[in-house]
């Protein structure tokens, strides 16, 4: 059950990339990579990019407690990755 969710998430990811709509697709792309772990390191650089455009995006319209809750998301998927850690920074520094 949770593969048939995942490959459904990831395929509305793809919709939502194509139609450039960024906030959905990190959810879409958070939501395949906790149903389907094992895809996790082939979608990282993926994963990286969205989520410094949506974090970007939030930061900018919605202010920096709402950037965090997405940095905090998105080290809920890669805790230990230290590009999340310094996006996360970043932001922080600013």
């Amino acid at each position: 059950m949770n593969s048939e969710a995942g490959r459904r998430q990831l395929e509305a990811f793809v919709e939502c990339q194509r139609r450039g709509d960024v906030g959905h697709s990190f959810s879409h792309l958070s939501l395949a990579l906790c149903l389907l772990p094992h895809l996790k390191h082939q979608y990282y650089n993926t994963f990286l990019r969205v989520f410094e455009e949506w974090s970007d995006t939030v930061e900018e319209t919605k202010g920096i407690q709402q950037a965090l809750t997405i940095c905090e998301a998105a080290l809920s998927i890669y805790p230990n990755s230290p590009d999340i850690q310094y996006l996360l920074a970043k932001i922080l520094y600013r």
